[in-house]
Order: C-alpha cells, then sequence, then structure tokens
C-alpha cells in the first residue's frame, strides 16, 4: 500500500517510514515491496508533453537516471486499468486523461548500457551483445518474424546465439522496432536506452575508442534515424557526445543538458523534498550537515532548481552519522577526471586555481561547450569544462552568450563539500606522486626557511613528477600550475597563496602569503627557456632580476610580512634550476 500525505508540500514521498531502496533501480520491485521514495512520476508527464523525436537527457552519475527511465517505461507498457497499478496515488495518476490514455497503448524496448565498462574491446563487445542477445530473446517471444526479411530473421539469430558480427550488432534495434511494430499492427514503439554514453566512455579511458564508436553510430543512427518504425526514442546519459560522433545527421534530436529548464527537478532531491525526507523520519536536525555536504547543484537556466545528490541523501537518510559520508565520492569513477585534469593546459589549472580560490569567491568563468567529443577532449578546454559540468564536478552559477561569437560563458563553481574532496584527493595525489622527495615534504622545508634544501631536491621531484602533470613530460607550464594548484591545496591553513597578481610594476607569477607574519612570505617567477642557446642559470638569473625590478614584493611588505624571498625557476623539459635571494628581513 503506498501512502501518501494530503497537503501538496507533503505529497512526494511514497512510504514515509519504510527501509530506503539503497542501490534497487527497479521502479516495480520498489513499489511491489513497500520501500520509501521520493516520487517523480511528474518526469512522465515532462516527456510526453515535450515533443516527438528522440529526447536526450544528461545527469551526472547517480541522479536517479535509471530509476526514471524504468518508471517511464512501466508506465508505458502497463494498461491504465491494471489489477495492480504501480502508479496508483502517484502524482503522475492525479494528472489528465490525455497522459493515462499513453499507458499499454504501444510497445517499449528497453535497454541499459550502464554496465558496459569492460577495459577491452572483445570484453565490452561480448557484454553488448549479450544485453542485446536478452533484449531479442524477450522481444521474439510471443512475435512471429515470419513477415521480417531473411536477412532480418538471420541477424536475430545470430545475435540471440551471441555469434553476431558488430555489423550485424548494429541493424538489431531498427530490426526489433519493426518486428514489434508488426506484432502490434502498425503501432510504432518506444525505445528507452540508459547510459547511452557508458561504452563510448570506457572505450575512450581504455583505447578502443574507434571500434566502439563505429558500433554505437551504426546502432543508433539505424533505430533512431528516419526509422518508420520508431515512435519515440528517450535516452539518458552522463554527457552529450559529440553529434559527429554518434548522432551525425540526426535532425530530430532534443537535447537536455543541466542548463535547460525541462527536466530540470526531475533528477535529484530539491530542498522541500530532501525537509519532508528529514521531518518523516525524525531526522530534521541533519538538514544542515546534508545541505552543504550534498546540496548545490544548480540545473536549469531561467528558473533553475538548486538540487541535492540523491545517492548521497538516501545513503545518509538511511544510517544517519554526525559528519557527512564521501558517498558519491567513493562510487564514482573518478579516474577519467583525474587523468584529464592533470594532463589540462595551463588554461584549465588556472580556471581550477579559481575554483578553489576564495579571493575569486571559488568561481570560475569558462567558455563552455556542452556536446563532448571523447576524442579531443586533452586538447579541447572549453568540452573538457563542458565534460565536467555535465559529470557533476562543477555547477553552473550563470551563463550569458558572446554577441560576436556566439561562444556560451558560463560561470561555474564546485557544488558542495563532497565534490571538493575529489579535487583534494587530486592535490594530493599530485604532491605526492614520484618514488622520491614528494612534494609536500618540499613544502615543509620552504615555509620552515630551508630553502637551500628546497631548491636542492626540486629538480629531482620535478624529474619524477612531470610525465605525471602531462603525458608529454616536456611542458612545464602544466607542471607549473598543477604545483601551484597543489601548493594552495597544502599550505592552505598557513598560506595564502595567489597568482598572477598585480603587485608594485607587473604582476608576479605565484605569492605565498603567510597568515602568520612572522613565516616567511615568497614571490616566484618561472621562466622557460625558450630557445636552444639559452643556459638555465641565465635564465634563472633573469626571472629573479624581473622580481626585483618589478617590485613584486610590494603586496607583502604592506601587509606586514616581515621576510619576504624570492625565488626564481628556470625550465628546460625536465631540467630545472632555483636561484633564491632575501628581499625583505626584519
Amino acid at each position: 500500500m503506498i501512502v501518501m500525505q494530503d497537503t501538496q508540500m507533503d505529497s512526494c514521498i511514497v512510504n514515509p517510514q519504510s527501509k530506503l531502496p539503497v542501490g534497487i533501480s527497479n521502479f516495480a520491485q520498489v513499489i511491489q515491496d513497500g520501500y520509501c521514495l521520493v516520487d517523480k512520476s511528474l518526469f512522465i508527464r515532462e516527456v510526453l508533453d515535450s515533443g516527438g523525436g528522440v529526447t536526450l537527457i544528461t545527469r551526472p552519475r547517480r541522479f536517479g537516471k535509471t530509476i526514471n527511465l524504468n518508471m517511464l517505461s512501466c508506465f508505458l507498457s502497463q494498461p491504465a486499468n491494471a489489477q495492480s497499478d504501480l502508479f496508483d496515488g502517484l502524482a503522475i495518476s492525479q494528472q489528465g486523461i490525455q497522459y493515462q490514455q499513453e499507458r499499454g497503448k504501444r510497445a517499449v524496448l528497453f535497454l541499459s548500457l550502464r554496465k558496459v565498462k569492460e577495459s577491452s574491446w572483445n570484453d565490452a563487445y561480448t557484454r553488448l551483445i549479450g544485453l542485446l542477445s536478452d533484449l531479442v530473446q524477450h522481444n521474439c517471444q510471443d512475435a512471429s518474424t515470419g513477415k521480417l526479411t531473411d536477412r532480418q530473421q538471420r541477424v536475430l539469430k545470430e545475435v540471440q546465439a551471441g555469434t553476431a558480427t558488430p555489423a550485424e550488432c548494429k541493424a538489431t534495434l531498427a530490426i526489433l522496432t519493426e518486428l514489434l511494430t508488426l506484432k502490434h499492427n502498425g503501432m510504432t514503439p518506444w525505445v528507452l536506452m540508459d547510459e547511452y554514453d557508458a561504452p563510448m566512455q570506457a572505450a575512450y579511458q581504455h583505447g578502443y575508442y574507434k571500434q566502439m564508436r563505429d558500433l554505437m553510430k551504426g546502432l543508433l543512427g539505424d533505430c533512431f534515424k528516419d526509422n518508420p518504425f520508431l515512435h519515440r526514442a528517450v535516452l539518458t546519459g552522463i554527457v552529450r557526445v559529440a553529434k559527429e560522433d554518434i548522432f551525425s545527421d540526426l535532425n530530430n534530436l532534443g537535447v537536455f543538458g543541466t542548463l535547460d529548464d525541462r527536466f530540470a527537478d526531475c533528477f535529484g532531491f530539491v530542498e522541500h523534498e530532501v525537509k519532508q525526507l528529514l521531518e518523516q523520519r525524525n531526522l530534521s536536525h541533519h538538514f544542515e550537515t546534508i545541505q552543504q555536504a550534498y546540496n548545490g547543484y544548480c540545473f536549469g537556466h531561467d528558473k533553475p532548481a538548486m538540487v541535492y545528490n540523491p545517492w548521497s541523501v538516501v545513503r545518509f537518510v538511511s544510517q544517519p552519522t554526525k559528519e557527512a559520508p564521501l558517498y558519491w565520492v567513493n562510487t564514482s569513477d573518478n579516474h577519467l577526471v583525474h587523468k584529464l585534469l592533470t594532463q589540462a593546459n595551463p588554461q584549465v589549472k588556472q580556471g581550477l586555481h579559481e575554483l578553489l580560490s576564495k579571493t575569486s569567491h571559488h568561481s570560475t568563468t569558462q567558455i563552455l561547450k556542452e556536446h563532448v567529443p571523447l576524442r579531443f577532449l586533452e586538447n579541447s578546454s572549453e568540452h573538457l569544462w563542458g565534460l565536467l559540468l555535465a559529470s557533476g564536478y562543477v555547477t553552473a552559477v550563470s551563463r550569458q552568450t558572446k554577441p560576436e561569437t556566439l561562444e556560451q560563458m558560463v560561470k561555474l563553481r564546485i557544488p558542495n563539500q563532497e565534490v571538493l574532496s575529489v579535487y583534494n584527493d587530486l592535490l594530493r595525489r599530485w604532491l605526492t606522486s614520484g618514488s622520491g622527495a614528494s612534494g609536500a615534504s618540499l613544502l615543509d622545508a620552504l615555509v620552515a626557511g630551508q630553502v637551500q634544501e628546497f631548491a636542492a631536491h626540486f629538480e629531482r621531484f620535478v624529474y619524477e613528477s612531470m610525465s605525471y602533470f602531462d603525458k608529454q613530460g616536456n611542458e612545464p607550464e602544466r607542471f607549473y600550475h598543477g604545483f601551484v594548484l597543489g601548493m594552495m591545496h597544502y599550505l592552505r591553513d598557513r598560506y595564502i597563496v595567489d597568482s598572477q597578481r598585480e603587485s608594485g610594476l607587473g604582476r608576479y607569477d605565484l605569492a605565498l602569503e603567510p597568515k602568520d607574519k612572522t613565516l616567511p612570505g615568497f614571490v616566484m617567477e618561472f621562466k622557460t627557456c625558450v630557445r636552444e642557446t639559452d643556459s638555465l642559470t641565465d635564465t634563472v638569473q633573469q626571472a629573479l632580476q624581473q622580481i626585483q625590478d618589478k617590485q613584486y614584493h610590494m603586496n607583502l611588505m604592506k601587509r606586514g610580512v616581515q621576510t619576504i624571498i624570492a625565488l626564481g625557476f628556470a625550465f628546460r623539459g625536465k631540467e630545472v634550476t632555483v636561484k633564491h635571494t632575501t628581499l625583505a628581513k626584519t
């Protein structure tokens, strides 16, 4: 039995006192077994109102995509007059008759690709063909294939047996839509696909991207492009994979990402839902903890919804603790984000610096593209920011379009404390990479005034760490920006770390202002040997001279720092020389 409250504000919780469905994404099971559930059934109305064609909805991992799509499948598949109605008492049952008339009207093809994450092409293909085999078997049980062509029948048999070639697999969904149309007297079916991009992301990470792209392009293209046997399709995923990758020439695709108003409150929990969930379980005293740890996502544009991470909220409510654990971080695969950020260009790392810096109010404004061509991610900062936004590692505060270029400028911030821990972990790894001296021990030596020791071991640290920061291992600017972020993380309790700020007669590269003015302050300048004939000794001397000539230390002096040390760094690939001089001492 579904227990609902009388008031509109209190009507969003199903079975409020029951156990929460942690890790269960089968909607029918959740309802039939009497689990507690936040009612998101108005998602169905949004889908039915969103027009025809193919609808793609992107949201971060663990934000309810699977259970919502499963719920939609149940609604479309089950007639409204069923003896045991899964939707009895839910919000969608109280909407107009036009929505109820869609129930049981058409067949539904449901395919989830969220588990296709293997590390090799062969294993991924085996997993994918297994899913297609199950789909064929389920839909051919009481359907006659006699009206299909001989080739179509052969393809279905090969797929079901698990012996189909990639070329045959590409035709599977299109053939099944035709089969279901024939079975239902000309009524074309729905196609629902969950986590459509999971195979693409795994293929990108593990080196078989082209093979998977070709397969997915055919599988989706044959089904969704000019298919007379398709009624409508809904796809969910994390990122909007670039159209030229797998959606080429698909002109009926409607994409709704985190910046779009439609579906803004359908994924994740909005505040009144969280408050009611806590009130129903006598946990309201934990609201502030949950708010700081798991809130902060901004979905939509004109009237953005402030959204909580639903996975983390459900896990916390299931087992309340004084502190908020890192649930989403521990279940998410951060490998791709770590890889891309450690290899990112200096502009991206400067943006990360701004995100983590109080002086920029923990925000950064970037050119951003929501569609993500995975094969170009490493060389495209606007697409990388798009991936971070879609994946939930940043959220959008505001946006505007540059009239001269039509580029989208988006103000971004880190959503909450849970996501901040991802960046802290990244910076920790940067500082502890390498088998010898760590960045952390170097910084301890530096702030202790052991500048000679710092300089002596810094060269070794650079040599061992450069390839970690930058896959080419020969771009010191990328290392520098990574090291700056690491310094800011490691020294944040003792120093204010500023980069590219005006002081004296110019802009320094980096300054460390001690919170305790009796500790030494530092001004740093980083220079690269441009010509082969340039010497490290001359270049590092130029760096020191620039600090003195431009009086970069003036800001620190004005703020009462008693001892100020200038540090010059000269790079040539993995070679580095560090020199220092004292500018002020009292």
